[in-house]
């Protein structure tokens, strides 16, 4: 990756002109095979790709001093001669850059396997594999030019011409040349000597010359048999077969040229110091400056008549008798142009005259607006604004049209026959003429229906304001074209809508609109375009446009002209990694210089949706590490190429890789299950430790109190009073240890469960400052023993919880029988059980849910500032009473 940073963007192209370069001093400029073109200056070269220019000594190691000119070989390696005399090669794939020689030239030509340089009096020729060099020119003649195309390379020095094949010269050409240019062509090599034209056809072995050219610089061969050349400011072409000149003043815009190029697409370009752009293609535009808000076009004898809003014009100048019958002297509108009765029908705004161009006369047929004209069958149709549809015969006498009263509206747009019957185009709609006396409605919307053809047995309607639509199955179906249509042309099985933002066309393979692009920027009217053997020709507000072998090229997916990154710039590369910190700029184009404008670009990124863009240009950035795939196509006018795709791949430092972040999530994870098993086990020693501190408790407190028993006995049985008294002090003794184990613990002993809570109650309602409620309901079932003390312990510590935390003032315990079922709810108003007092391990909390557990019950506990409330449900199992699964297990192995 190389340093770099982008030098010009998004040049934009009017009129097949581009607008001045940020750069002086243009010499030259080559092309290479993946259609980008490149251009020597004083600046260095300078790579070009129709939206974006950047410098190149920039992004490789090119010397940074003047390029005087600029050569590429097919294999795609560019040679450069700069001011200094160093001739440097750039390899275009990878753009790795070397000096290859050291010379005093001022031209370099380059073929497949040779370079040849062209010094005041020899020329050189390099061999590109090796870089030895010859002499192949050599002596006291002075050269003039130097020029290979096709592997052909010729030499014109002040003695003639030369040709150079197989390391030798011959000179082909024996005369006296003061000044001179020199091009190849496939065959020969056509050159401009002093003051006439030559060409030298090495198939024959013999010239042709043309002495009426008296200048002639920047000879250029465009295939297969063309040659231009400019003289002034005029470009002119010659044909190559005879010599003569085919046309001159090509350009439409006079410019000095310094050269003329024919790109791969053998369009012609013309180079000056700043600017560079179309000389003329396929399309050729001649400005018009007649001042009208829009312009048509007819053949009239030898003439194209244009008709304006100022009158009619021919050859840019107003057809002033013609002018002043219609109007006296006044601007009126033409509308329409027919050819009818020997005669040409001029519709305008003030009405339709007949005029006869022999005898220059002009007869008024209708006094309304007239919107567009037809001849069918013999007979002349006006489509007015007001009157519907007026009617001539051949004979140009008014014929009354009968189906008038029956038609959607009497705004007419046009009317066109197909198939045998009249299709009558409204603002209200499509009407077709079933009989003199029928009309059916075709279409009725809310546009105006401006124009219908048929294409390949299909019904096409132009509308204004709903676009395009065809009928399908006898419905209309919308085909994707601008909204605005003004008319329908057919030319050759295709058709030409005319729009206010250029003309489109459409043929049956196609299922959407085209635009031809060289019309984009012009607005057309109903009759602006006609066909004169294979011209389109076709007039706009602004242009005379001729069409010529037009061709219409489907709309190609951009390329990746080159991607920058915070780390360098990158070209002719596939695909790419950046680190995630980094930034990356994607540079695209579609490689049509002179059709870049109205392009728009989309792109999307992972298949998601896609996005405009407002330059030729994706800049991207804050991407997590991953994969990207990026998607982009252009937009010309409502139609859209296919995608093209480009790849990168986002990297992160390896803290931060997928691997990483997935080593750190495993580690986490084990860290929380470790806490985890830590706490479980921390809990349950801690709970293990409690249970055995009770045990070693009780067991001590027994011990002690049989030990004082036995000595109380003995004392009180001795017959001694004092030692009487001893024995009571004893007992006293006993029952102060066994009154904690009694009153103060969940144990209920052998007494039954209504004592126990009522002995409970008592003991509760004298000890605390807590005002307690007991209700009990279980009846005269006999409970079984450990039900009892399990339920009795549950009241104990909810009770004693309540008692001594709650902060309440009253707490609540029902023991309920409810069927099969004891329900126990035991309710305080207090303050609640706080998260820390949960996290205690208090006893109460975790015997009660130990009880819970071992009855596969629920142990519920609601706590909040208003209180706690403490649910059990136990099983109903009665004394001496198989349960209800022991019945259940029972009668499943009985079975």
């Amino acid at each position: 990756m190389l340093k770099s940073r982008i030098i010009a963007a998004a040049l934009i192209l009017q009129s097949g002109m581009c607008q001045a370069l940020n750069f002086e001093h243009l010499n030259g400029v080559a092309q290479d095979q993946n259609d980008y073109m490149y251009f020597s200056s004083h600046e260095g070269v300078l790579k070009y790709d129709g939206e974006h220019i950047v410098k190149l000594n920039e992004v490789s190691e090119l010397p940074a001093g003047s390029a005087r000119d600029l050569e590429i070989s097919d294999s795609n390696i560019a040679y450069i001669l700069y001011s200094s005399g160093q001739i440097w090669s750039l390899n275009l794939n990878t753009y790795e850059a070397s000096l290859f020689a050291e010379t005093d030239a001022h031209n370099i030509e380059v073929t497949h396997d040779a370079l040849f340089t062209q010094e005041d009096y020899q020329v050189l020729e390099y061999d590109l594999a090796t870089g030895q060099y010859g002499a192949r020119i050599s002596g006291k003649e002075k050269l003039i030019d130097l020029e290979s195309r096709y592997n052909n390379v010729y030499g014109l020095t002040e003695k003639g011409l030369y040709q150079i094949h197989n390391g030798r010269s011959y000179k082909v050409i024996d005369q006296e040349i003061k000044n001179g240019d020199l091009e190849v062509t496939p065959h020969g090599a056509i050159f401009f000597a002093d003051d006439h034209l030559k060409y030298y056809s090495q198939l024959q072995d013999r010239s042709i010359t043309n002495h009426n050219v008296k200048r002639a610089e920047n000879l250029t061969y465009v295939a297969p048999y063309v040659v231009y050349f400019t003289d002034g400011d005029e470009v002119n072409e010659v044909s190559l077969s005879t010599l003569e000149v085919a046309r001159t003043n090509v350009s439409s815009t006079r410019k000095t040229y310094l050269s003329l190029f024919a790109d791969n697409k053998q369009q012609l370009w013309g180079l000056n110091i700043n600017e560079f752009g179309i000389v003329e293609g396929n399309t050729r535009v001649t400005n018009l400056g007649l001042g009208s808000k829009y312009n048509i076009i007819e053949r009239v004898g030898k003439e194209w008549w244009i008709g304006t809003t100022k009158g009619v014009f021919v050859n840019g100048e107003p057809v002033a008798w013609l002018n002043s019958k219609v109007a006296e002297g006044r601007d009126f509108e033409v509308t329409a142009f027919s050819h009818f009765a020997g005669k040409v029908i001029v519709s305008t705004d003030i009405g339709a005259f007949a005029v006869d161009t022999e005898k220059r006369s002009v007869d008024k047929l209708y006094g309304g607006y007239v919107i567009n004209s037809s001849v069918i069958a013999e007979s002349l149709y006006l489509a007015t604004n007001e009157d519907a549809v007026v009617k001539f015969n051949s004979k140009l006498r008014y014929e009354e049209f009968n189906n008038n009263s029956m038609l959607s509206s009497h705004e007419v747009l046009g009317v066109t026959e197909i198939g045998g019957e009249l299709y009558i185009s409204t603002a209200a709609g499509l009407d077709r003429i079933d009989s003199p006396r029928s009309v059916t409605r075709e279409y009725q919307g809310t546009s105006k229906v401006a124009d219908v053809a048929i294409l390949d047995g299909v019904l096409f309607m132009a509308t204004y304001g709903e676009g395009l639509l065809k009928k399908v199955d006898g419905n209309w179906v919308k085909v994707p074209s601008p909204e605005y249509i003004k008319e329908i042309v057919e030319v050759r099985d295709v058709l030409y809508l005319l729009t206010n933002n250029g003309i489109h066309t459409i043929s049956k393979e196609q299922s959407s609109s085209r635009l031809i692009r060289e019309t984009q920027d012009h607005s057309f009217m109903i009759g602006s375009v006609r066909v004169a053997d294979k011209v389109v020709i076709a007039v706009s507000d602004s242009a005379l446009i001729e069409m010529t072998n037009f061709k219409d090229e489907p709309i190609a997916p951009p390329v990746v002209s080159y991607v920058s990154t915070n780390e360098g710039f990158v070209l002719n590369k596939d695909a790419l990694e950046i680190d995630q910190q980094g930034w990356l700029n994607i540079a695209i184009t579609n490689l049509q210089y002179r059709h870049n404008e109205g392009v728009k670009y989309e792109y999307r990124l992972n298949d998601g949706g896609w996005i405009s863009l407002y330059s030729p240009m994706i800049q991207l950035n804050n991407l997590y590490p991953d994969h990207y795939s990026l998607e982009f196509r252009q937009i010309v006018g409502n139609v859209a190429s296919e995608p093209a795709k480009y790849a990168f791949e986002v990297r992160s430092h390896w803290y931060n890789s997928p691997t990483a972040l997935g080593i750190y999530s495993f580690v986490a994870l084990l860290l929380v299950a470790a806490v985890a098993f830590f706490v479980y086990f921390w809990i349950q020693s801690f709970r293990r430790v409690f249970r055995q501190n009770e045990l070693k408790r009780q067991s001590g407190n027994l011990g002690q109190i049989a030990m004082l028993v036995e000595q109380g006995k003995t004392l009180v049985s001795s017959g001694d009073d004092t030692m009487f008294t001893e024995g009571l002090v004893k007992f006293d003794k006993v029952s102060e240890l066994i009154t904690p184990i009694v009153n103060n613990g969940p144990y209920l002993g052998e007494q039954r469960l209504l004592a126990g809570l009522d002995l409970l109650q008592v003991q509760s309602s004298l000890q605390a400052k807590i005002k307690v409620n007991f209700e009990t309901v279980i009846g005269n079932v006999k409970l079984d023993p450990q039900l009892e003390r399990d339920i009795y312990a549950v009241v104990y510590h909810g009770l004693h919880n309540a008692v001594h935390h709650s902060e309440g003032s009253e707490v609540n315990v029902f023991v309920h029988k409810l069927r099969s079922k004891v329900h126990v709810h035991i309710e305080d108003d207090g303050i609640g059980i706080p998260l820390r007092s949960r996290l205690h391990f208090g006893e109460g909390l975790y015997k009660m849910s130990d009880v819970a557990k071992s009855y596969k019950t629920k142990f519920k506990l609601k706590s909040s500032r208003k209180g706690t409330k403490i649910q059990i449900v136990f099983p109903l199992i009665e004394r001496d009473r198989k349960s209800k699964e022991d019945i259940e297990r029972e009668i499943r192995e009985r079975m």
